[in-house]
């Protein structure tokens, strides 16, 4: 049973993973239910707002569901919502046995749903692929447990680690693989976020593959230009954080917030806080040397995205991938669960900053 398990709970992250990108604030959830030890339906979470996974496998099914087992990669949700609860539906369809991959983090949910499901004389199994799931829906899950984004990064660099050449030329450092996939990963996050520097230099899209996310700009002193393409064709997705001390000017087709100040520069935490308060439960940072470097010092970012070319440019006055002041060893945070990939002639690597001591 415990193959089987297995076997059905890795096709549920397998379908949850369709909607990357789609279902915030909802996490991704895949569900397939199984009758007499056959695959009898599944669906999983398409976007906020339409049917969960379980609903989706339950409408989906062809036939009669009486003793069938219904595999779930995040306990199914017991409150009303967008949609009504799941467990009602289960409890209704004649399924006698759930296996879940993970309890759901959301306080109105945890270990109520399946104890409702045990009182209701289903048998109900958790843990198998926990950390899998958890990995899966790492952002739903730093939402719930810390109340604030996720926080990717990504950087383009050298083999030496410079993300300009001491001319300030930038394009292209990677190739042009590495740039698609790049922009595929804006796919996955709520917003990309920048420096205004970036901004005056480059003149940014930010646009990903298959979404239009929010563009936030990160903006001391109000300088971004009038005529960008951003406050040009954002259509009141651009966000643009400026100090409180800063020049008040009109924005179309932005949201402008003013924040005081800290140490002479706008702190992110409450950049942060501002963001999840507007609805944006991730953070895409391609930002510059010093965007990167505030995010770091503020022990602040999630995830990385290394992309490195096999070149080198050298020079005192070529920019570093990550400025700022620097951070003494004892406290450099140490990247864990690294992934390295070759796309085209870069290396992608890819992992998970750990703040505590090494």
């Amino acid at each position: 049973m415990a193959k089987q398990d297995i076997y059905f709970l890795e096709k549920t992250l397998e379908l949850a993973a369709r909607a990357e990108g789609f279902t915030s604030p909802n996490p991704m959830v895949g569900a397939v239910i199984v009758k007499n030890n056959r695959e009898t339906s599944c669906g999983y979470h398409k976007k906020s707002g339409k049917a969960h996974a379980e609903i989706e496998a339950i409408n989906n099914a062809k036939v009669n569901l009486r003793g069938a087992t219904l595999y779930v990669n995040l306990e199914p949700c017991c409150h009303f919502g967008k949609t009504p609860p799941c467990v009602d539906k289960i409890m209704h369809s004649g399924i006698k046995r759930v296996v879940v991959a993970t309890k759901d983090p959301n306080p109105i949910v945890h270990g109520k749903s399946m104890n409702k499901l045990k009182k209701a004389g289903i048998k109900v199994s958790v843990g198998l692929l926990r950390e899998k799931a958890r990995r899966l829906n790492e952002v739903f899950f730093k939402n719930m447990e810390v109340k604030r984004p996720f926080v990717a990064l990504k950087l383009a660099q050298s083999l030496d680690g410079k993300i300009t050449a001491a001319n300030g030329e930038s394009k292209w450092i990677t190739g042009e693989k590495a740039r698609i996939f790049a922009k595929k990963l804006r796919d996955k996050y709520d917003c990309v976020l920048v420096g205004v520097n970036t901004v005056i230099k480059d003149n940014p899209h930010l646009n990903g593959f298959r979404k239009i996310p929010y563009k936030v700009v990160i903006d001391p002193k109000l300088r971004v230009p009038a005529n960008s393409y951003l406050l040009k064709n954002s259509s009141q997705k651009l966000i643009i954080f400026a100090s409180d001390k800063a020049k008040k000017k009109e924005c179309k087709n932005a949201i402008v917030f003013f924040i005081k100040e800290k140490n002479g520069k706008l702190p992110v935490k409450e950049i942060l806080s501002t963001l999840y308060r507007h609805g944006i439960m991730s953070v895409f940072v391609e930002g510059g040397s010093q965007t990167a470097a505030n995010f770091f010092e503020e022990k602040l970012v999630d995830k990385v995205y290394f992309f490195i070319a096999p070149i080198i440019l050298g020079g005192k006055g070529a920019l570093t991938s990550i400025g700022g002041r620097g951070m003494p060893l004892k406290d450099c945070p140490y990247v864990r669960e690294i992934t390295i990939e070759k796309i085209g002639q870069d290396i992608l690597i890819a992992g998970y900053p750990d703040y505590g001591n090494r």
